[in-house]
């Protein structure tokens, strides 16, 4: 096997692999994964917020 043949099988291979991964993320199936995944940087937020009331009660019984 010579270089462009290498070359040709391995272009080959990534646009196989593109290909699929495009077909994997635009399945309809997987809507509501991706939907779930998009609201994960707003979940510490409402952690954070039902911890902030319990910890002012707290600080203001110990004032």
């Amino acid at each position: 096997m010579d270089q462009d043949n290498l070359r040709a099988i391995a272009t080959l291979l990534v646009f196989i692999t593109f290909i699929s991964l495009s077909i994997s993320v635009f399945r309809k199936s997987r809507k509501n994964y991706f939907e779930d995944a998009a609201l994960l940087p707003f979940a510490d937020d409402d952690i954070e917020r039902k911890r902030k009331p319990a910890t002012k009660d707290v600080e203001n019984h110990n004032e």
